[in-house]
């Protein structure tokens, strides 16, 4: 702990000034998301992953247009509104975290789990959730209480790459002689994997994504540095949140009353400011850092596309955009073209939250929220359908990728340097090629003893010195990796001998 604010003033006990709302509990409101976004991307869900921002009832006791306040048992229904009463459609994870949708929220911590929501959130460290039946899916708006300084740490997680550092407000302690007599010992471990919470900190530092929230230049956004951040406000603004970090700090506003009367703004109009003001300063003294890239890159032709962001449909075949026809093993990704069937229906018509990767439910009705979600999505594709290009089986080719070819690709013959001569470590090579395809030489790939030297377009003019190759040996190997104007794909290699 670098610092700890409480109450604003300790003397002021009308106020419950000595109150440390540091350390109090608190509902976080939609601080709490992350945790369930977290909970999905570890189950393999990718952050592009789509789900319907529709008005939603998600007791499946109530009726599904929303209608009803409580059910037949005198349980409240529930369909959450957006902060601002609005429903955008179809939104990836990404857009719904970065801009704090509530709908979409609650259906990622239906896909996560609330059981391994709270455990993944109690791992990072939250340890004030307790029994896990007490809760609903308005855990993920901040239906729980947590406390400010938990929940502060916890983000630390996000910020040190899946790494937990259980936090203290004592390193060590010493006599007047400055022998040590109590010392604080971390004990780091791994609570989420790696990519995971890189990619949490790439949506939370994602200001395009939250624009649309947020607008451009919020308090969230600070000119010149790479932060993630988050906010919450709960019912009537009766608690307003900013956490935010980098990945050497993580610093958290909470602004409120203690005794729970409502305020006028929530937490990017109230808390983000002071959070804003407080960080900038503290970032002076920090050196400019990024956080890491996380993996994105999916496989198209192994990842459904119900996965990958593409709610249209599930169905899905592959051409070659050049030739026009079925993709083939051999059409390079440069020219590969996805089509998906048209037939929309929501993720959990495609998608068993208990095998994600597997085959679609046979039977999707048979999970209960399953019509709760589908019913509003049919109403909105009816009324919606007329926006989109319906794509079918009948625009599926019949005829194959004639273009990539074994036979089409292009061949080349390296005449220098070559095997039969021994080259001086000082004396200049120029390569020398000639080539032969179906179709023109587009770029070529130049390697020697599998370093990448250089890449050369158009006249592939190139030359170097023995001597001052990183890996130079007595006998070393040439690789020339070129490609056409089709992208067909082949390669060369040519042993070349330099003198010792």
């Amino acid at each position: 702990l670098l610092a700890l604010v409480g109450s604003k003033d300790y003397f002021n006990v009308t106020d419950e000034g000595n109150f440390n709302v540091a350390i109090a509990n608190r509902q976080p409101g939609s601080a709490f998301k992350p945790f369930a976004y977290a909970a999905t991307l570890m189950k393999g869900y990718p952050d592009d992953t789509a789900v319907f921002d529709l008005k939603t009832e998600f007791n499946p006791n109530c009726d599904p247009d929303s209608s009803q306040e409580k059910d037949k048992y005198g349980i409240d229904c529930y369909h959450p509104q957006n902060y601002d009463g609005r429903y955008r459609g179809p939104v990836t994870f990404r857009q719904g975290l970065a801009q704090s949708l509530n709908v979409p929220s609650v259906k990622v911590l239906y896909l996560a789990g609330i059981n391994d929501t709270i455990e993944l959130a109690e791992k990072m460290g939250i340890t004030t959730l307790g029994d896990k039946s007490r809760f609903g899916l308005s855990l993920v708006l901040g239906g729980a209480e947590v406390k400010l300084v938990d929940l502060v740490s916890a983000y630390g997680v996000f910020a040190n790459s899946g790494a937990r550092n259980p936090y203290t407000g004592i390193l060590r302690v010493e006599d007047l002689n400055g022998k040590i007599l109590e010392e604080f010992s971390p004990n780091t471990y791994e609570v989420l994997p790696k990519n995971t919470a890189l990619l949490i900190s790439d949506i939370l530092s994602d200001n395009e994504a939250r624009t649309p929230t947020f607008g451009v230049r919020s308090p969230l956004y600070i000119p010149g540095e790479n932060i993630a951040v988050k906010t919450g406000t709960t019912n009537n603004n009766k608690d307003a949140w900013t956490i935010g970090y980098t990945p050497s700090i993580v610093v958290g506003v909470w602004a409120g009353n203690n005794d729970n009367t409502p305020m006028k703004k929530g937490g990017a109009a109230l808390a983000g400011p002071i959070w804003n003001k407080f960080i900038s300063e503290a970032l002076r003294n920090l050196p400019a850092e990024s956080f890491e890239a996380p993996d994105l890159e999916i496989d198209p032709t192994k990842v459904k596309p119900a996965l990958r962001g593409s709610w249209q449909g599930n169905e899905n075949f592959f051409i070659d955009k050049i030739s026009g026809k079925l993709a083939t093993e051999n059409t390079p990704e440069e020219t590969l073209e996805e089509k998906v069937i048209t037939n929309v229906h929501s993720i959990l018509y495609w998608v068993d939250r208990n095998d994600i990767s597997g085959p679609a439910p046979s039977n999707p009705g048979t999970n209960f929220q399953f019509d709760h979600w589908e019913i509003p999505l049919q109403k909105w594709w009816a009324q919606n359908k007329g926006n989109y290009k319906i794509t079918t089986w009948n625009e599926k080719p019949s005829a194959s990728d004639d273009v990539h070819t074994d036979l089409s690709k292009p061949t080349i013959s390296i005449l220098e340097p070559n095997d039969a001569t021994t080259y001086s470590p000082d004396q200049r090579i120029n390569l020398k090629i000639t080539s032969f395809g179906r179709f023109p030489l587009q770029k070529i790939d130049i390697f020697v003893n599998d370093i990448y030297l250089e890449t050369r377009e158009t006249l592939f003019s190139f030359s170097f010195i023995p001597r001052e190759l990183e890996n130079l040996q007595s006998n070393n190997e040439l690789k020339i990796i070129f490609y056409d104007t089709a992208y067909n794909r082949n390669e060369a290699v040519m042993n070349f001998r330099v003198e010792e």
